[in-house]
Protein backbone atom coordinates (compact mmCIF):
# COMPACT_ATOMS: atom_id res chain seq x y z
CA UNK A 1 0.00 0.00 0.00
CA UNK A 2 2.63 2.59 0.79
CA UNK A 3 4.74 1.82 -2.67
CA UNK A 4 1.51 2.62 -4.30
CA UNK A 5 0.52 5.64 -1.95
CA UNK A 6 4.22 7.27 -2.96
CA UNK A 7 3.46 5.91 -7.03
CA UNK A 8 0.30 8.09 -7.04
CA UNK A 9 1.85 10.92 -5.23
CA UNK A 10 4.41 10.72 -7.66
CA UNK A 11 2.38 10.88 -10.71
CA UNK A 12 0.11 13.80 -9.17
CA UNK A 13 3.46 15.86 -8.66
CA UNK A 14 4.95 15.15 -12.06
CA UNK A 15 1.18 15.70 -13.74
CA UNK A 16 0.96 19.35 -11.66
CA UNK A 17 4.84 19.96 -13.00
CA UNK A 18 4.09 19.58 -16.51
CA UNK A 19 1.15 21.79 -16.57
CA UNK A 20 2.93 24.43 -14.91
CA UNK A 21 5.54 23.96 -17.61
CA UNK A 22 2.80 24.20 -20.03
CA UNK A 23 1.55 27.18 -18.99
CA UNK A 24 5.01 28.86 -19.00
CA UNK A 25 5.14 28.33 -22.72
CA UNK A 26 5.01 31.78 -24.51
CA UNK A 27 5.00 31.74 -28.31
CA UNK A 28 7.13 33.32 -30.41
CA UNK A 29 6.18 36.88 -32.01
CA UNK A 30 5.65 36.55 -35.75
CA UNK A 31 6.09 38.61 -38.59
CA UNK A 32 5.03 37.97 -41.49
CA UNK A 33 4.95 39.81 -45.54
CA UNK A 34 3.31 38.79 -48.15
CA UNK A 35 2.91 35.00 -46.72
CA UNK A 36 6.22 34.92 -45.61
CA UNK A 37 7.51 34.48 -42.26
CA UNK A 38 10.40 37.53 -41.71
CA UNK A 39 13.38 36.12 -40.24
CA UNK A 40 14.70 37.99 -37.14
CA UNK A 41 18.66 36.18 -36.55
CA UNK A 42 19.37 37.69 -33.34
CA UNK A 43 17.33 40.34 -31.63
CA UNK A 44 13.50 39.02 -32.07
CA UNK A 45 10.79 41.51 -32.27
CA UNK A 46 8.29 42.02 -29.08
CA UNK A 47 5.62 44.05 -27.94
CA UNK A 48 6.21 47.37 -26.23
CA UNK A 49 4.78 49.23 -23.57
CA UNK A 50 2.09 51.11 -25.64
CA UNK A 51 0.86 47.56 -27.10
CA UNK A 52 2.88 47.63 -30.41
CA UNK A 53 4.89 45.54 -31.84
CA UNK A 54 8.57 46.63 -32.36
CA UNK A 55 10.92 44.58 -34.60
CA UNK A 56 14.76 45.04 -35.52
CA UNK A 57 14.67 48.18 -38.02
CA UNK A 58 17.28 46.72 -40.64
CA UNK A 59 15.39 43.12 -40.87
CA UNK A 60 11.44 44.78 -41.57
CA UNK A 61 12.86 47.50 -43.73
CA UNK A 62 14.83 44.87 -45.69
CA UNK A 63 11.36 42.49 -45.34
CA UNK A 64 9.32 45.48 -47.06
CA UNK A 65 12.28 46.07 -49.89
CA UNK A 66 13.40 49.32 -48.33
CA UNK A 67 17.14 50.20 -47.77
CA UNK A 68 17.63 51.23 -44.20
CA UNK A 69 20.39 53.68 -42.76
CA UNK A 70 21.13 54.81 -39.48
CA UNK A 71 22.46 57.99 -38.16
CA UNK A 72 24.10 57.97 -35.34
CA UNK A 73 24.71 61.85 -34.81
CA UNK A 74 20.61 62.65 -35.04
CA UNK A 75 19.45 59.26 -33.63
CA UNK A 76 17.41 58.32 -36.39
CA UNK A 77 16.11 55.62 -38.96
CA UNK A 78 16.09 56.32 -42.11
CA UNK A 79 14.26 53.52 -44.94
CA UNK A 80 13.90 54.37 -48.29
CA UNK A 81 11.81 52.81 -51.31
CA UNK A 82 11.02 54.28 -54.60
CA UNK A 83 9.42 57.93 -53.78
CA UNK A 84 8.95 57.28 -50.28
CA UNK A 85 11.35 58.13 -47.41
CA UNK A 86 10.56 57.73 -43.72
CA UNK A 87 12.67 58.92 -40.89
CA UNK A 88 11.78 57.73 -37.39
CA UNK A 89 13.77 59.48 -34.58
CA UNK A 90 14.89 57.35 -31.07
CA UNK A 91 12.85 57.77 -28.04
CA UNK A 92 10.61 60.52 -29.82
CA UNK A 93 6.29 60.03 -31.47
CA UNK A 94 7.17 62.32 -34.07
CA UNK A 95 8.04 61.14 -37.22
CA UNK A 96 8.53 61.90 -40.99
CA UNK A 97 6.89 60.50 -44.33
CA UNK A 98 8.40 62.64 -47.28
CA UNK A 99 9.18 65.63 -45.06
CA UNK A 100 5.44 65.77 -43.57
CA UNK A 101 5.48 65.41 -39.80
CA UNK A 102 3.25 62.60 -38.30
CA UNK A 103 2.80 61.59 -34.62
CA UNK A 104 2.37 58.04 -33.29
CA UNK A 105 1.64 56.41 -30.69
CA UNK A 106 4.55 54.55 -29.38
CA UNK A 107 8.32 55.76 -30.39
CA UNK A 108 11.39 53.82 -31.91
CA UNK A 109 14.06 52.54 -29.24
CA UNK A 110 17.47 51.74 -29.18
CA UNK A 111 18.32 48.74 -26.98
CA UNK A 112 21.99 47.24 -26.43
CA UNK A 113 22.87 49.20 -29.61
CA UNK A 114 20.11 47.82 -31.77
CA UNK A 115 17.44 50.29 -33.52
CA UNK A 116 13.71 48.64 -33.06
CA UNK A 117 11.02 50.59 -35.02
CA UNK A 118 7.20 49.63 -34.58
CA UNK A 119 6.28 47.43 -37.22
CA UNK A 120 2.59 49.37 -38.25
CA UNK A 121 3.99 52.76 -38.52
CA UNK A 122 6.79 51.21 -41.22
CA UNK A 123 4.39 49.34 -43.22
CA UNK A 124 1.65 51.82 -43.51
CA UNK A 125 3.96 54.31 -44.57
CA UNK A 126 5.05 52.39 -47.91
CA UNK A 127 1.19 51.84 -48.55
CA UNK A 128 0.83 48.48 -47.06
CA UNK A 129 -2.35 46.99 -44.87
CA UNK A 130 -1.52 45.26 -41.08
CA UNK A 131 -3.20 42.85 -39.05
CA UNK A 132 -2.73 41.44 -36.01
CA UNK A 133 -3.90 37.67 -34.90
CA UNK A 134 -3.33 37.94 -31.16
CA UNK A 135 -4.25 33.80 -30.94
CA UNK A 136 -1.07 33.02 -32.43
CA UNK A 137 0.98 36.52 -31.99
CA UNK A 138 1.53 37.37 -35.58
CA UNK A 139 1.44 40.79 -37.46
CA UNK A 140 0.51 40.18 -41.27
CA UNK A 141 1.83 42.70 -43.17
CA UNK A 142 0.46 42.94 -46.90
CA UNK A 143 2.66 44.95 -49.66
CA UNK A 144 0.10 43.82 -52.37
CA UNK A 145 -3.14 45.90 -51.21
CA UNK A 146 -5.47 42.84 -50.90
CA UNK A 147 -7.50 44.54 -48.51
CA UNK A 148 -7.43 45.91 -44.94
CA UNK A 149 -8.19 43.68 -42.21
CA UNK A 150 -9.84 45.81 -39.26
CA UNK A 151 -9.28 42.57 -36.62
CA UNK A 152 -8.62 38.58 -36.28
CA UNK A 153 -12.03 38.43 -37.02
CA UNK A 154 -12.32 38.99 -40.58
CA UNK A 155 -9.62 36.19 -41.82
CA UNK A 156 -8.19 33.19 -41.19
CA UNK A 157 -5.13 32.02 -42.09
CA UNK A 158 -4.76 29.00 -44.81
CA UNK A 159 -1.52 27.89 -45.58
CA UNK A 160 0.42 31.25 -45.18
CA UNK A 161 -2.46 33.08 -47.39
CA UNK A 162 -4.56 35.60 -45.42
CA UNK A 163 -7.96 34.38 -46.46
CA UNK A 164 -11.33 36.85 -46.05
CA UNK A 165 -13.77 35.02 -44.14
CA UNK A 166 -17.54 35.55 -45.95
CA UNK A 167 -16.33 35.02 -49.83
CA UNK A 168 -17.51 32.72 -51.89
CA UNK A 169 -14.61 30.97 -53.11
CA UNK A 170 -13.42 28.03 -51.46
CA UNK A 171 -9.81 27.88 -49.97
CA UNK A 172 -8.59 24.94 -48.28
CA UNK A 173 -5.56 23.75 -46.64
CA UNK A 174 -4.34 20.06 -47.53
CA UNK A 175 -2.70 18.73 -43.93
CA UNK A 176 -2.45 15.27 -44.36
CA UNK A 177 1.36 14.45 -45.35
CA UNK A 178 0.78 11.92 -47.64
CA UNK A 179 -0.66 14.59 -49.94
CA UNK A 180 1.20 16.50 -52.90
CA UNK A 181 -0.95 19.64 -51.99
CA UNK A 182 -0.49 22.43 -49.90
CA UNK A 183 -3.80 24.16 -50.43
CA UNK A 184 -6.84 23.87 -53.08
CA UNK A 185 -8.72 27.28 -54.53
CA UNK A 186 -11.86 26.32 -55.85
CA UNK A 187 -14.48 28.72 -58.20
CA UNK A 188 -17.81 27.44 -58.20
CA UNK A 189 -20.33 28.24 -60.95
CA UNK A 190 -23.04 27.15 -58.27
CA UNK A 191 -22.07 29.95 -56.23
CA UNK A 192 -23.06 33.73 -55.96
CA UNK A 193 -20.78 35.93 -58.31
CA UNK A 194 -18.45 33.89 -60.18
CA UNK A 195 -15.93 37.18 -61.17
CA UNK A 196 -15.99 38.22 -57.73
CA UNK A 197 -15.10 34.43 -56.48
CA UNK A 198 -12.08 35.32 -59.69
CA UNK A 199 -11.00 38.68 -58.34
CA UNK A 200 -10.36 37.10 -54.44
CA UNK A 201 -8.23 34.20 -55.81
CA UNK A 202 -6.19 36.57 -57.73
CA UNK A 203 -5.59 38.66 -54.78
CA UNK A 204 -5.04 36.31 -52.90
CA UNK A 205 -2.74 34.26 -55.06
CA UNK A 206 -0.92 37.66 -55.49
CA UNK A 207 0.26 37.59 -51.66
CA UNK A 208 3.03 35.05 -52.09
CA UNK A 209 3.03 33.95 -56.22
CA UNK A 210 5.27 36.22 -58.80
CA UNK A 211 3.00 38.25 -60.60
CA UNK A 212 3.68 36.86 -63.87
CA UNK A 213 2.70 33.70 -62.71
CA UNK A 214 -0.72 34.86 -61.29
CA UNK A 215 -1.22 36.72 -64.71
CA UNK A 216 -0.58 33.50 -66.26
CA UNK A 217 -3.25 31.66 -63.74
CA UNK A 218 -5.56 34.21 -64.30
CA UNK A 219 -5.75 34.53 -67.57
CA UNK A 220 -6.84 31.20 -68.22
CA UNK A 221 -9.12 30.88 -65.24
CA UNK A 222 -10.74 34.39 -67.05
CA UNK A 223 -11.01 32.81 -70.17
CA UNK A 224 -14.45 30.37 -68.63
CA UNK A 225 -17.30 32.84 -68.56
CA UNK A 226 -19.74 30.51 -68.67
CA UNK A 227 -19.87 27.13 -66.69
CA UNK A 228 -20.33 25.20 -70.13
CA UNK A 229 -16.96 27.04 -71.47
CA UNK A 230 -14.04 24.33 -70.99
CA UNK A 231 -10.68 25.20 -69.62
CA UNK A 232 -7.99 22.34 -70.22
CA UNK A 233 -5.49 20.86 -67.68
CA UNK A 234 -2.39 22.99 -67.25
CA UNK A 235 0.73 22.86 -65.03
CA UNK A 236 2.64 26.55 -63.90
CA UNK A 237 5.87 27.09 -61.72
CA UNK A 238 6.31 30.04 -59.79
CA UNK A 239 9.88 30.68 -59.69
CA UNK A 240 9.50 33.14 -56.63
CA UNK A 241 8.66 30.24 -54.10
CA UNK A 242 9.39 27.38 -56.00
CA UNK A 243 6.54 25.19 -56.20
CA UNK A 244 4.52 23.95 -58.86
CA UNK A 245 0.52 24.54 -59.84
CA UNK A 246 -2.13 22.32 -61.17
CA UNK A 247 -5.22 23.39 -62.92
CA UNK A 248 -7.16 20.10 -63.79
CA UNK A 249 -9.66 20.14 -66.77
CA UNK A 250 -12.69 21.76 -66.02
CA UNK A 251 -15.61 20.32 -68.19
CA UNK A 252 -18.52 21.91 -70.02
CA UNK A 253 -21.00 21.20 -67.15
CA UNK A 254 -24.00 23.39 -65.30
CA UNK A 255 -22.50 23.58 -62.06
CA UNK A 256 -18.47 23.62 -63.17
CA UNK A 257 -15.56 24.12 -61.41
CA UNK A 258 -12.57 25.81 -62.07
CA UNK A 259 -9.61 24.19 -59.35
CA UNK A 260 -6.22 25.32 -58.55
CA UNK A 261 -4.01 23.01 -56.75
CA UNK A 262 -0.88 24.28 -55.43
CA UNK A 263 2.06 21.76 -54.71
CA UNK A 264 3.90 21.32 -51.55
CA UNK A 265 7.61 22.91 -52.22
CA UNK A 266 10.44 20.53 -53.20
CA UNK A 267 7.28 18.28 -54.65
CA UNK A 268 7.30 17.74 -58.95
CA UNK A 269 4.35 16.75 -60.29
CA UNK A 270 6.30 14.86 -63.32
Amino acid sequence: MKKIAITILTVFMLTVFLANVGYAIDIPLRVVVNGEEVNFPDAKPFIDANGRTQTPARFIGEALGATVTWDGNAKKAVFEKSETTLVLFIGKREYEVNGQKKQMDTEALLIEGRTFVPARYVAEAFGATVSWRASIKTVYIDMNKTGKVENEGDTREVAGFIVPKGIDLAVAEEKQDSSSYEVTFTISFLRKNVEKQKDDMEKILLQRLDEETVKEIMSLVRSKVKDTDVIEERYFYDKKTGQYIYMPKSWPIRGSTITLYIYKKGVTPF
